[in-house]
């Protein structure tokens, strides 16, 4: 029974792990927030620093085909009005083929109010339909926008990381 115990515990841990259920912090001091990474993904900001960070799921095995990811978008505006900026955040977006919202509305995380939106759109190249779930903030002009995808088919099943992501977030 011991040995069966063990065996099982090991196993939970393992398939925790591998999943990215544990969230390793990291913090950015420049641009000034902090967010849980899944352990197991890589992440780093992009050479051209187009974004502030990226972060991607890793195969589990030969034939798994990674979609899932995540980024920070950090941008400068003059607006500094949470309402005003989403309404232009959503009309820029909005312009994209097949984009539909399916989801949006206003949540409080580490006491920071933020916009969020779960839309549905085709990727560009490999024409699957994809999930984003997005977090949008700002902080006196700084904007900040957590974007986290996955294919449509796989979006119940990473809600739950997504989640756990989002609630990791301070700016």
């Amino acid at each position: 029974m011991k040995h069966l115990l063990l065996t099982l515990l090991i196993l939970v841990s393992v398939k925790t792990i591998s999943f990215g259920q544990e969230l390793a912090i990291i913090q950015d001091t420049v641009k000034n927030y902090q967010i849980g990474v899944p352990v197991g993904w890589k992440y780093g900001v992009p050479a051209d620093q187009s974004l502030a960070l990226m972060a991607f799921r890793q195969k589990h095995s030969e034939e798994d085909v990674p979609r899932e990811n995540f980024n920070i978008n950090i941008l400068h505006h003059d607006e500094t009005s949470l309402d005003a900026t989403y309404s232009e955040f959503l009309k820029s977006i909005g312009t994209v083929e097949g984009f539909t919202v399916i989801e949006q509305g206003d949540t409080v995380i580490n006491d920071r109010k933020y916009k969020y939106l779960i839309e549905t759109h085709k990727n560009k190249y490999s024409k699957e339909d994809m999930h984003n779930y997005v977090l949008f903030a700002n902080r006196d002009g700084v904007l900040l926008i957590l974007t986290m995808v996955t294919t449509s088919p796989n979006f119940e099943s990473y809600r739950a990381l997504f989640d756990k992501i989002a609630l990791s977030l301070h700016f």
